[in-house]
């Protein structure tokens, strides 16, 4: 079993973008990726097998 990292991040009409590591899973294989588009903004939940890269990712969206 390994440990994945949830990262969600919304962007909402005006462009403003929010981005936090929001979970865990131990599971053998990472969960899928995934897409929401709601009436205000978008929501995407993101999975990473390190902590680092999910804190990397979080870094690089809060600076988009």
């Amino acid at each position: 079993m390994q440990t994945f990292y949830n990262v969600m991040t919304t962007v909402d009409d005006k462009g403003r973008v929010t981005a936090a590591i929001v979970g865990t899973v131990e599971a053998k294989i990472r969960p899928e990726s995934s897409f929401t588009n709601k009436s205000r903004r978008d929501v995407y939940n993101d999975w990473f097998d390190t902590l680092e890269e999910a804190q990397e990712f979080v870094e690089e969206a809060k600076t988009a």
